[in-house]
């Protein structure tokens, strides 16, 4: 749930990315590293702060994918220790009691990086194995953006295919006209109503 604040710091934001583009192509004799570091910090904060769609387009949903892979691209032109410095490794220590990543675990899958070659083609992985709110929650926009296109070209989304490796089935997500949303069995061709949980936190006022 996006805030009138986010939506406010997403304008400012996706203004600044352009900006700093423009500024660049101006003078492409200029170092395009430091308007490439801009333009990550720019663009991560942008998909961020992205109003939700309530629906949909195939042209929206290329769009935001392409958007997202570039900002992807310009993160594997930098080496760990300056995609560190822009984004800095969540400093829990924790993760041996909870079992997950934290610092620790991090910092180690980044020793096992080259220190001074570009992320590149391990960037995908990088992404994955760090530590950080603001990169995680840009990794899970792309998982949602590969997932829209999916949708739309008649295929389970991400969540949905894994679910569906886990139980033995695949099931895709549909919401009707009313906004209700079901599951379809593509082995059976049977549906299922998705009901919503009430919140925990809501009393019901009879």
């Amino acid at each position: 749930m996006r805030t009138a604040n986010d939506l406010i710091m997403h304008d400012l934001y996706t203004k600044a990315f352009t900006n700093t583009l423009h500024a660049y192509m101006a003078n492409e004799q200029q170092d395009v590293k430091p308007f490439i570091k801009k333009m990550i910090v720019y663009g991560v904060k942008a998909v961020n702060t992205k109003k939700d769609r309530e629906t949909i387009t195939q042209e929206d949903a290329e769009r935001d994918f392409q958007y997202v892979e570039t900002i992807k691209l310009f993160m594997g032109s930098l080496t760990p220790a300056e995609f560190v410095n822009l984004f800095p490794i969540r400093k829990d220590y924790r993760g041996h009691k909870y079992e997950c990543k934290d610092y620790f675990y991090t910092r180690d899958y980044i020793k096992g990086l080259n220190p001074v070659n570009p992320i590149g083609d391990e960037m995908t992985m990088f992404l994955w194995e760090y530590t950080n709110w603001e990169i995680n929650m840009f990794t899970v926009h792309i998982m949602g953006c590969m997932s829209n296109l999916r949708r739309l070209a008649g295929q389970s989304s991400l969540m949905e295919e894994w679910i569906g490796i886990m139980e033995g089935k695949t099931y895709t997500m549909h919401t009707d006209l009313k906004g209700t949303q079901f599951l379809f069995d593509k082995e059976t061709g049977k549906t299922t109503k998705v009901n919503k949980r009430r919140s925990k936190h809501l009393k019901l006022v009879r």
